[in-house]
């Protein structure tokens, strides 16, 4: 059984304790917030400490391995002390700075969880498996209400930026951003793959508030694939009005993600993100931000 520490906002873990009970050969066994909120409900009977510091100085032989879901800054930070620790971690956010790492003595896996949704997995299988023959465009739509508390444009670019590599396998020879003026919440980008393949992706921070909107389409030389955020709905009667229930599939892309953690962890498989593919999207981010400032086309230093 893999002893698992949370590190993460109190309401973050209040979802990772939901997903308990469908992880193999896990438990998670600490918890360290990284708010002052009541933490009486937070990741169910685990144990709790006040802060990381703590973790690090009073529980170390209390977990295995460690999830960092944090900002930035705060997974740089707690990241490197687990490493040193020379436990395993998986940690978001990460950017350039697990370069300076160098050799770890343990495992360091970037969390990816787009890349576990089941329907985008099902985009991946028909590429792979050729069923769309050449890869020649991907349009990505991903639109969110506005928030005041909405991350930074390099992390909210980063999941769609991620997966046009991923789907293409290769890393784009040509960037190119448009931004409006007028609402500066509302991106738009082209890249340009070496086999002619492009992806247009748009990202918006700007809707009305309610529900957002997500759509995937990938279009090949024989055929094309196409996944969503939509949610069925399922009509309820038990006499007077009817009601319509939205359906989710509770977070299944962190419940995947996990329990490859543990696999990997456990020998039973090899990991399926490395860090170059972290590296990667976090490099052609940085090209579309150039290009939305510049507004001109950025082009990979080789194909220049």
């Amino acid at each position: 059984m893999i002893r698992l520490a949370l590190i993460s906002s109190s309401e973050t873990a209040k979802i990772y304790s939901g997903l308990s009970t469908r992880l193999h050969r896990a438990t998670w066994t600490v918890f360290a917030p990284l708010d002052s909120s009541d933490l009486s409900q937070a990741l169910g009977s685990s144990a709790k400490v006040t802060s990381t510091d703590d973790l690090f100085s009073q529980e170390t032989a209390a977990f295995d391995a460690v999830v960092i879901d944090a900002d930035s800054a705060t997974a740089e930070s707690v990241a490197k002390t687990v490493v040193d620790l020379g436990k395993p971690v998986l940690v978001g956010a990460i950017s350039q700075w697990v370069a300076t790492i160098g050799e770890a003595n343990a495992l360091l896996m970037p969390a990816h969880p787009w890349r576990f949704i089941p329907s985008i997995q099902a985009v991946k299988r028909s590429v792979d498996d050729g069923k769309l023959g050449v890869p020649g465009l991907l349009r990505i739509h991903r639109w969110h209400p506005s928030s005041p508390g909405k991350a930074p444009i390099s992390e909210r670019l980063m999941p769609d930026v991620d997966l046009a590599c991923w789907l293409f396998g290769d890393t784009p020879e040509s960037v190119w951003s448009l931004q409006s003026a007028a609402n500066e919440d509302y991106l738009q980008f082209h890249l340009g793959f070496t086999n002619g393949g492009m992806a247009i992706i748009d990202l918006s921070a700007s809707l009305p508030s309610g529900g957002d909107y997500y759509s995937l389409t990938m279009i090949g030389g024989t055929g094309a694939a196409y996944a969503d955020d939509h949610h069925n709905m399922n009509l309820l009667y038990s006499g007077g009005q009817p009601n319509a229930i939205r359906t989710n599939q509770g977070h299944i892309e962190l419940v995947q993600q996990l329990q490859e953690f543990v696999d990997v962890i456990d020998g039973k498989r090899e990991q399926s993100i490395s860090l170059a593919d972290t590296f990667r999207a976090v490099q052609v981010v940085e090209q579309v931000l150039e290009s939305a400032n510049s507004c001109e086309v950025v082009k990979r230093e080789e194909s220049k």
